[in-house]
Formats: structure tokens, C-alpha cells, sequence
């Protein structure tokens, strides 16, 4: 049976790796802080697809229900519900405005729901979400294009001096007692986002493979003293007999 030094070896190599595995998904936060780098914003060929400014996050409703802050910015439209990669809901304000409104799951009309006229959405730098939809002018019978929003996107700033607490790799809470501040892109309180493009992560490979690879040393290292202990007490136990 391993013993707790060997159990806890164990684990500094499954949560290194973890933070490997979690590298590359957008708005990653590794478990550990010295893989922590200040994250970067790569491009992006997904019209629905963006950064969040430094300091702000996207506010979701996670899988169980509860709010939850994430800078994964690639979001598709799913069932006509705004989500993103993990599949949250993206919470908004479908009139725009964040004043004294409360953030909700931005949806696609249930008509064009159903018809599914979504398909061609894009978020703006302002966090507007919106798409095309063909219309027939009663009047005159011609066919015209007409420009569809969901709404913004919510946005959300903890308080100098505190910080979302990690949930996964991907989601945050706020600290108890904490309230966050909540907008839209480029209202005055927070910048633009940058379209076409999505957070990279926060997760340093080249130190994270370094760490790993420390954790693997240091477990071989117990294995080696561990051996080396059985070979002293066998010696023991034949110079006994």
C-alpha cells in the first residue's frame, strides 16, 4: 500500500498534467500560479468568436445552474440560446442598456428559431450580438435584408483588491461577500471587446512541462529510497537468519 509522501507525489503529477491538458482551451486558468502567465488574445476566424478586455469576464450560468464568470469568449448559438464553448449560457441585456436591468440568457426569436436564421451571427466590439434576417416589404414585394440584435453581452469587474475564486479550469465564482460590477463592452466602465479573436489562456507550457517533469523526478525520487529501504531491511533480515 502507498504511503501519504507517495499519494501526495501522485497528485503534484495529476494536477501538473491537468494544467497541460487544460493549456489550450479558451480562458484557461491553471491551478497553480507559477504557470500563470497575463494571457493573450489569439486570432480568430469565428465571427462569434472574442476577448474579453484585461480584468473582465463574461458572465454565464454554468451547468448546475449558478452564475459563473469565465473569459471563454467562443460562443455559438445552440437551440437559439448564446453559449459558449462549454456550453453556458452567455447572460445580456437585450435592450442594451445595463442601467438598472438585470443580465439574462441572450436568445434568438423563437420564429427564427425555428427557421434557423441565425446561422450567420457575429459579435461586435460594443458585445453586440447580431444577424441578418430576409424580409418582404408588404409594400412594395421586394426582398430586403434587415439587422437582427440579441442584445450585448454582460461583462463583469471584481473590486480592486479581490479576485474571482477558480472553480475549474474555465469558470469563477465571486468571493463570498463580493459583489461584481457589472456592464457592456465600450459602455464608459469597460473597453471594447476584440472581435474575431478568443482568449488563449493563462497557462505557460514550456514552465508547466518543467514542473511536470519535476513532479515525475520527485516521485522516482521516493520510489529510489523506497527501494533502496526494502534492500537494507532484506540484508537484515538474511543476516538473521
Amino acid at each position: 500500500m502507498l504511503g501519504a509522501p507517495f499519494a501526495d507525489a501522485l497528485d503534484r503529477i495529476g494536477s501538473r498534467a491537468q494544467d497541460l491538458r487544460d493549456a489550450y482551451r479558451p480562458g484557461a486558468t491553471p491551478l497553480h500560479d507559477d504557470v500563470r502567465t497575463g494571457g493573450a488574445a489569439a486570432p480568430s476566424t469565428d465571427p462569434l468568436s472574442a476577448t474579453a478586455p484585461p480584468g473582465a469576464w463574461f458572465v454565464v450560468v454554468a451547468a448546475g445552474g449558478e452564475r459563473a464568470y469565465t473569459r471563454d469568449g467562443v460562443l455559438h448559438v445552440d437551440d437559439g440560446v448564446l453559449r459558449n464553448a462549454d456550453g453556458d449560457a452567455v447572460l445580456g441585456y437585450p435592450d442594451g442598456d445595463a442601467r438598472g436591468a438585470v443580465p439574462v440568457p441572450l436568445r434568438v426569436p423563437e420564429t427564427d428559431r425555428v427557421l434557423g436564421r441565425a446561422a450567420d451571427a457575429v459579435i461586435e466590439s460594443d458585445g453586440t450580438v447580431a444577424y441578418t434576417r430576409a424580409a418582404i416589404d408588404p409594400r412594395t414585394g421586394r426582398r430586403r435584408l434587415e439587422r437582427v440584435a440579441l442584445g450585448r453581452v454582460a461583462l463583469a469587474r471584481f473590486p480592486a483588491g479581490s479576485a474571482p475564486e477558480r472553480v475549474d479550469a474555465t469558470h469563477a465564482g465571486a468571493p463570498v461577500g463580493v459583489v461584481p460590477h457589472l456592464g457592456t463592452p465600450g459602455d464608459g466602465t469597460f473597453p471594447p471587446l476584440a472581435p474575431r479573436s478568443r482568449d488563449a489562456g493563462a497557462v505557460d507550457v514550456q514552465t508547466g512541462l518543467q514542473r511536470l517533469n519535476e513532479a515525475y523526478l520527485a516521485f522516482e525520487a521516493l520510489g529510489a529510497a523506497q527501494r533502496a529501504r526494502f534492500g537494507v531491511e532484506r540484508t537484515t533480515l538474511d543476516l538473521v537468519k
